[in-house]
């Protein structure tokens, strides 16, 4: 098993959704930590290091600008009404484009997946969305296929959410995928969050794959 930490890009923006990040930072942070071991190193990015407005009243730093964490092993997009205002921010979107491509594992929760779309990053590929996205989601990207059913949903490298809700199962997803289902099941407990690798939260509305060998 790997021992060095993966770092994890969490893409910040104004209006952002603070749930989104917090469901599966939440995960990802606790992942580890009865071993004294941190799988995932967090890093907020924006396009300026500095202070974020969320949608929730309160503010997140961002610890680094994009340049800054350029190649990070996971991306992490959230959503919220800022995901639909930040499509116009070239500077974003050239930058998840860039890191999605490289990424071990992109993951998106909720209306992120417009950013995903206008990234490219969804070409061709299956993906867990809010319903009120499908419009905008099959015009930013026609290829892909729109569930809005699923809860999390796995295509390829990707990981998608289709509600902040869904947060914590996109997180244990992952999780499952980089560091095996014995680790992914003890956090769930650990959160009192009902989940299971072959379905969970609940079975029949959860697709994962299994863990990258």
């Amino acid at each position: 098993m790997r021992t060095s930490a993966r770092t994890v890009g969490v893409v910040l923006f104004d209006e952002v959704e603070l749930i989104d990040i917090a469901g599966p930072v939440q995960v990802l942070s606790l992942a580890g930590r009865q071993w004294n071991f941190r799988p995932f190193k967090i890093r907020p990015v924006a396009k300026a290091a500095g202070l974020v407005t969320t949608r929730n009243q309160l503010r997140l730093e961002a610890t680094h600008a994009f340049d800054a964490v350029a190649r990070p092993e996971l991306v992490l997009v959230p959503g919220g009404y800022g995901a639909r205002r930040a499509l116009d921010d070239d500077r974003l979107v050239t930058y998840l484009a860039s890191a999605g491509e490289t990424a071990e594992l992109v993951l998106g929760v909720g209306w992120g997946a417009l950013l995903l779309a206008k990234a490219g990053l969804l070409a061709g590929a299956s993906v867990a969305a809010p319903t009120e996205s499908r419009e905008l989601l099959s015009e930013l990207e026609p290829t892909s296929v729109i569930d809005s059913q699923r809860r999390v949903l796995s295509s390829g490298k990707l990981i998608t959410a289709s509600s902040s809700a869904a947060g914590i199962d996109l997180g244990l997803s992952a999780v499952y995928r980089l560091l095996g289902a014995k680790q992914a099941l003890a956090l769930a407990e650990k959160l009192g969050h009902e989940w299971t690798p072959d379905g969970g939260a609940p079975a029949e509305r959860i697709e994962i794959l299994p863990p990258v060998e």
